[in-house]
């Protein structure tokens, strides 16, 4: 497995890019999540609870994209340990070993949290699981939040650094940009998450509405921003992610769609007013698509 460090790889956008998008839109929402319980917004709470039901159902489907990228499915473990002459052992220095490490502590804080969730709301059946939560209720709530948002934002930047840390020129000639890049659009897209599933649920209200609203437009002016940053910096190694099919993804899918329309519609709404909620899911689809575009984007042209 430390091949993929220090070698080419050949990976399919149907499990790697995947597993970045839906790896970032978990994190993202967690933070989010996570933040409102740690600053102790109570009139935000139903966010919370939203993003913490939408973070470990999305993190629980990575692991199943990452063992079928394998191939071998029975060598899944070799993604926590290295093996040695007569010896197994973590590798702390593989970017792929350790943020695996990541992504199982992520996993079980945003279990804890979404089994909070359950407890709170009532639809904790199962005794099992009742014994988990009374295991870990005298241990605060903010403890856990606070530990699964640092390894869910980790979790989101890694798999950036994971490709800039590889021997692809559109990779390597990005560093580190690609991580900061996947970091922001994990919090676009979590907050989009969390307004698509709110909204549909009809639950949005509109002073929520415009706080997701304010938290989303700088953040994907960031994104815009290290988009620019990032193209300088490749200079001609971008050129497969502005040709072909690549390009379009990326430029119609990812910018167009996924940062600039959202933005137009949210700044042509009325001063001090939110979307209604067909406005609102309609524009969290957009984020949402133009991130799953981006990663394809990049991990297809890096390929290249």
């Amino acid at each position: 497995m430390m091949a993929l460090e220090s070698q080419a790889p050949h990976w399919e956008w149907y499990y790697i890019a995947l597993y970045f998008f839906i790896g970032g839109v978990s994190a993202g929402a967690y933070f989010i999540g996570s933040l409102i319980e740690l600053l102790g917004y109570e009139k935000h709470r139903e966010v919370s609870k939203a993003a913490y039901r939408i973070a470990f159902p999305l993190i629980c489907i990575t692991p199943v994209l990452l063992i079928a990228d394998l191939g071998r499915p029975e060598r899944f473990w070799h993604l926590f340990f290295s093996n040695g002459p007569g010896s197994i052992y973590t590798n702390h220095t593989s970017p792929l070993s350790v943020g695996t490490w990541a992504l199982l502590v992520y996993s079980g804080m945003s279990f804890l949290s979404f089994l909070n969730v359950q407890v709170e709301d009532g639809r904790l059946a199962l005794p099992a699981l009742k014994k988990v939560h009374e295991m870990f209720s005298r241990l605060p709530h903010k403890v856990y939040a606070a530990i699964g948002s640092f390894f869910g934002f980790f979790v989101a930047g890694y798999t950036g650094v994971l490709l800039n840390t590889t021997a692809r020129p559109l990779w390597a000639g990005t560093d580190p940009w690609i991580g900061a890049l996947f970091i922001v659009s994990a919090a676009s897209t979590g907050a989009a998450a969390i307004a698509l599933v709110m909204a549909r649920r009809q639950a949005l209200a509109p002073d929520t509405a415009r706080s997701l609203q304010t938290f989303e437009q700088p953040v994907m002016i960031a994104e815009l921003a290290i988009i620019v940053v990032m193209l300088a910096v490749a200079g001609r190694y971008a050129v497969p992610l502005l040709t072909g099919l690549s390009g379009v993804l990326f430029l119609g899918g990812a910018v167009l769609l996924g940062l600039l329309v959202p933005l137009g519609r949210q700044f042509m709404a009325r001063a001090g007013t939110a979307e209604r909620d067909g406005g609102v899911i309609i524009t969290s689809a957009f984020i949402l698509a133009g991130s799953a575009f981006l990663r394809i984007a990049l991990v297809q042209a890096g390929q290249s």
